[in-house]
């Protein structure tokens, strides 16, 4: 080896050890997650920030994260902004800049957020800086053949050209609240046609308008009975209050759709009058049948697991006025009913046998659960309670 190519290769060493004692002396002083800023922002998917900053924001909302964290330290959101404050940088700043947007709660911290990055001159990215410039340009909503999922798909476009779709699923088996949320760092046009082609024959797309989509999912977020689910999705909660913000108003939202009393009972006795029916041919077992219509979606020819297994875990005869014999066959009834409902609506046999395995799967601990309750019933209230 010359002498020259030995000298280059020291200088090399020298420069690359400089910038390692460099970097390990920066890392040492910057606050958490810089690391993990830098490395999301080399790469062009601005989705993953997004969600960094969402998900700090409610790891800081008491009624979300107290039930949700053992830390005894709750997470104040001011105190890591003044970290990010003191640490002047690129990765602070883009962070900054979003949590400047997605803060719409708080009138004070969002303004602090503002002024520093107006203050700085780093080449944070202007998707980040200008996150307010976002344009949501179309809405699509994405049904299962089923009913119970309704999927409503937002397409956004941030500075830069960079394209996000938004997909937030939507559960009616229960208040049609949110089951869950996804963003994609692709096109709505991709994002739509990659669901059509893995979706299959189950699934099916309309388009919808920005304003119904804002009703829609804002329903949504205010449907949840009980608090709080703490699915993965609601650390995209502070990202989606965000987004839906600027979209038009006076949209319509979801409707559950009207059982026609006529149409019902005329189906009902086509069902008693049938062969898988006809054992079941009793009017207690026609308001047993009722009841267990009125779960899920409503819609009495169409039966996913999810809702079967929705109408069969809450057994209650506490509030009904019929034999126990009749109650405890809530299985056997909707293991002749759903074929029959499901040949009625064209829903493909796949579909059919994953209810019916549920309904198998449930028999049973639904059974249990009866008679248990029978028991207590009786010792409440004697031995007229069967």
């Amino acid at each position: 080896m010359s002498d020259g190519r030995r000298r280059r290769q020291a200088k090399q060493a020298r420069r690359d050890a400089r910038r390692r004692s460099t970097r390990e002396r920066s890392t040492a002083d910057e606050p958490p997650l810089v690391p993990e800023i830098r490395d999301l922002l080399s790469r062009p998917r601005p989705a993953q920030l997004l969600w960094l900053a969402s998900a700090l924001i409610n790891a800081a909302t008491p009624r979300l994260a107290g039930r949700k964290s053992r830390s005894s330290e709750p997470f104040r959101l001011d105190q890591f902004v003044a970290r990010l404050i003191d640490a002047p940088c690129r990765e602070t700043t883009a962070l900054l800049a979003v949590l400047a947007e997605l803060l719409t709660e708080d009138g004070e911290l969002p303004e602090r957020c503002r002024q520093e990055v107006s203050g700085r001159n780093d080449m944070a990215p202007a998707w980040a800086r200008r996150l307010a410039d976002l344009h949501a340009y179309r809405a699509a909503r994405m049904t299962h053949v089923l009913g119970d999922i309704d999927s409503v798909v937002i397409g956004v476009r941030l500075i830069g050209g960079y394209e996000m779709t938004c997909v937030i699923s939507i559960d009616h088996n229960l208040f049609s609240e949110i089951k869950d949320v996804h963003i994609l760092d692709c096109s709505i046009e991709d994002a739509v046609s990659t669901a059509e082609v893995n979706g299959g024959p189950d699934l099916s797309f309309v388009d919808m308008s920005l304003a119904d989509a804002r009703a829609w999912i804002t329903q949504g977020l205010q449907n949840p009975l009980i608090e709080y689910s703490f699915d993965t999705w609601w650390e995209w909660r502070a990202l989606v209050t965000w987004l839906i913000a600027r979209l038009p108003g006076n949209g319509a939202p979801y409707q559950r759709p009207e059982t026609d009393v006529e149409q019902v009972d005329d189906m009902l006795d086509q069902f008693f009058a049938s062969q898988s029916g006809m054992p079941f041919n009793s009017t207690d077992y026609r308001e047993l049948l009722l009841e267990l219509l009125d779960t899920g979606t409503g819609d009495a020819l169409r039966w996913s697991a999810a809702r079967v297994e929705q109408a069969l875990g809450a057994a209650s005869v506490d509030d009904r006025y019929m034999p126990i014999g009749s109650i405890l066959n809530a299985p056997e009834i909707l293991r002749a009913f759903i074929p029959f409902a499901h040949a009625q609506s064209g829903i493909r046999a796949g579909l059919t046998a994953e209810a019916l395995a549920v309904v198998d799967r449930m028999a049973q601990p639904y059974k249990r659960q009866v008679l248990e309750q029978a028991a207590e019933w009786r010792e409440d209230y004697g031995a007229d309670a069967s």
